[in-house]
């Protein structure tokens, strides 16, 4: 069972984990269900089944199904402390289908990647009790991924992914070792990029779940207003401007936590991964802030947030 490590606070705006749960929870009572123990800290409730509450899976078809719409037996535990990761060792043959992974096949790790996962499980907690946290309560399965030869991989720069209509999964492929957004890379498999892939993708699956709490935007025009965004040389919507700049805000306090144990390469590779992280942060929350009137309470709360958080640029 995934393990909360230490008692999440939700950043501003976002919704408290707990009422995450509740939510999912009154809607499972909805359907007939008897009470189930998701209001526990740590309970992640099965991904496949809240799918299916939301609306945008299928039900499952027997009680052992709503992990990942297969049979029983299909998550394995990793991990040698209080955070515990689950690797999936079966999918419901339609899910990569429907989420538009069409291109990959599910496959179980080998005994490297597996040691890594553990890894990377055990060390979380020490690097960063908060971001553990919200690994622990975010991910209830990690799904392995790699390209299928017959047909064209979704992008050839994928390394991590999440989806609002599978909830608490996180899908890594073997870039997700290596990738630190928006464009690093480590030569060799790195713990560190795999903590941070989890990490970047259970904090947008927090965003998902929130947003069916409180949209952090006044209405779907305002959400879908282009913002041009220089570093990528391309527009985006408003919602992905302040999805990407609360990531990127989080992220850049892991690189600089992971910065202080790193060293040679390593350290390099940190250093410039933060340095962009923040500077492309700041950029999101110049035209963000600008835009405030896009924004609902719970969005201009978040927006607050976050620009408490970044620290200040220097100047040398």
């Amino acid at each position: 069972m995934t393990t909360a490590v230490t008692a999440l606070e939700a950043p501003p705006g976002l919704a408290d984990i707990a009422a995450v749960r509740e939510r999912y929870a009154a809607l499972f009572e909805r359907r007939g269900g008897v009470r189930p123990g998701w209001d526990r800290p740590g309970a992640a409730p099965p991904p496949y089944l809240c799918g299916s509450l939301n609306g945008d899976l299928p039900a499952p078809a027997a009680p052992g199904a709503a992990a990942l719409g297969t049979g029983a037996a299909t998550l394995v535990e990793v991990g040698g402390g209080p955070l515990r990761l689950r690797y999936a060792t079966g999918l419901a043959s339609t899910a990569l289908t429907e989420l538009g992974l069409a291109g990959y096949r599910p496959v179980r790790p080998g005994p490297r990647t597996a040691a890594r996962l553990a890894e990377a499980a055990t060390s979380l907690p020490d690097l960063s009790p908060w971001a553990a946290g919200v690994v622990g309560e975010l991910v209830g399965a990690v799904v392995l991924l790699k390209p299928r030869p017959d047909l064209a991989p979704l992008s050839e720069s994928l390394s991590s992914c999440s989806f609002d209509g599978l909830p608490f999964t996180v899908f890594l492929t073997g870039l997700g070792l290596h990738r630190l957004p928006p464009g690093f890379m480590f030569t060799q498999p790195s713990v560190y990029s795999l903590q941070e892939s989890l990490f970047h993708q259970a904090l947008l699956l927090w965003l998902d779940e929130s947003r069916r709490l409180e949209d952090p935007f006044r209405d779907g025009r305002a959400r879908e207003r282009s913002m041009y965004v220089s570093w990528c040389g391309s527009w985006w919507s408003a919602e992905r401007c302040l999805r990407t700049l609360f990531v990127y805000a989080h992220l850049a306090r892991l690189r600089s936590a992971g910065l202080e144990r790193a060293s040679g390469e390593e350290a390099a590779l940190l250093a410039e991964a933060l340095r962009s992280a923040l500077a492309c942060a700041r950029e999101l929350l110049l035209g963000l802030t600008e835009r405030r009137a896009l924004l609902s309470a719970s969005g201009l709360e978040l927006l607050g947030g976050v620009a408490r958080t970044l620290p200040a640029p220097r100047r040398d």
